[in-house]
């Protein structure tokens, strides 16, 4: 006779409220994370965008440290035993258990992986950063965002048998095996709440999928229609020239590609004949990202179609105390005009004279951003600098 004959069959043993509580915290996490990941994705470049990966990070980053703290009170407080059943239905129980927890550890961390190789610094909470293990990296991202991807498809396909095979115990075979992971006082009523959210959840990630794909498909046909960017940098100075704001106190650099020297004398044994006019192409600002950097270009922002360049120029250069040098001068961005002060040094290396230093600004003294973005980005900018030019 089946082991399942008798409909009415009790599940001894019930798990302990934290354990409870922490499972179904865990659950509303993931769902919600993973659908705000489906819906983030296809959204043009906005502030909410921003914040919205945000939220996705801070979820994950939750998921991650409930899931150590679920496995420290299961390895304390051995789960009830299972109901009877077929040794292979043990044997499965007891691996999607273990793939859940290898998933909900390993998925955090192929996001953050992935957030740190694109250059962008998760900070939990917008409070907590947490530091970078590895640099900014385009190949590793792309690495660690199919990871990142393909984890996430395991863990939906883990928690879908996961689900069924809890409602088809409730609802099939009669027994208490979904009821011991719900609280006592309602337990029947929540187990047909429960049900109807998980349809619910699997079908609006099932949508969101759909409408990622098409959106991916969409994007795809537009940028073969656009053709690439031109990669050609007539700038006569070698190197970097990088702006780094906050973005929910996350710091977020991006670089001009584009930059010359109208003019650039710099002698330390004759400062005042020193003097500089540097032009920075404000379309090549480079964040990474397509959406962005087209983003930025808009008239709110650099509005670079109709200023195509920033300029700073200074014919007044201190040598401080501590052995740097300051530049006093004017910094033009879209057509206003600040005074400004770059602090920098000069180094020999090889054949080229170097140059490195920074300065900051504020986005609102130059009309940058608007009020829209101004509720996720600080207004502070710091612009740093690491140039060359050949020894004459």
């Amino acid at each position: 006779m089946s082991a399942y004959a008798n409909q009415n069959v009790n599940t001894p043993g019930r798990y302990r409220s934290p354990a409870i509580s922490l499972h179904w915290l865990i659950a509303i996490l993931i769902f919600g994370g993973y659908g705000l990941g489906l819906f983030m994705t296809g959204l043009p470049a906005s502030a909410d965008k921003l914040l919205y990966y945000s939220w996705h990070k801070w979820a994950g980053v939750s998921v991650f440290l409930l899931a150590i703290l679920r496995a420290l009170w299961r390895m304390t407080h051995p789960a009830p035993p299972l109901v009877s059943g077929a040794r292979w239905e043990h044997w499965a129980a007891h691996g999607a258990h273990l793939a859940l927890y290898l998933l909900m550890l390993t998925i955090p961390l192929s996001g953050w992986l992935h957030s740190s190789a694109l250059g962008y610094q998760t900070v939990y909470l917008g409070q907590f950063p947490i530091p970078d293990v590895v640099g900014k990296d385009k190949a590793l991202a792309e690495f660690f965002g199919e990871a990142h991807e393909y984890l996430n498809y395991a863990l939906l396909t883990v928690l879908l048998l996961h689900a069924a095979a809890a409602l088809q115990h409730h609802w099939l075979r009669r027994d208490d095996v979904l009821r011991r992971m719900l609280p006592k006082t309602g337990a029947n009523g929540l187990a047909v709440l429960v049900t109807l959210l998980s349809v619910i959840a699997f079908g609006v990630i099932f949508k969101l999928k759909v409408a990622e794909g098409a959106h991916a498909e969409h994007g795809a046909a537009a940028q073969v229609a656009s053709g690439s960017e031109s990669a050609v940098d007539p700038a006569a100075l070698s190197g970097e020239i990088g702006a780094e704001f906050r973005q929910l106190n996350v710091p977020v650099t991006g670089n001009f590609t584009r930059f010359s020297a109208a003019a650039l004398v710099f002698d330390p044994e004759h400062l005042d004949q020193a003097h500089a006019d540097i032009l920075v192409d404000t379309a090549s600002y480079d964040l990474g990202d397509a959406d962005y950097n087209a983003e930025v270009r808009k008239k709110e922002w650099f509005d670079s179609t109709a200023f195509p360049q920033a300029r700073f120029v200074t014919d007044k250069v201190e040598k401080l105390a501590d052995g740097r040098y300051q530049a006093s001068g004017a910094l033009t961005i879209k057509s206003k005009t600040q005074p400004a002060v770059v602090v920098f040094t000069m180094a020999s290396e090889g054949d080229k004279v170097v140059y490195s230093g920074e300065t900051s600004l504020l986005r609102s003294a130059y009309d940058i951003g608007d009020a829209e973005w101004n509720d996720v980005l600080e207004d502070k900018v710091v612009v740093r600098f690491k140039v060359a030019l050949p020894k004459s």
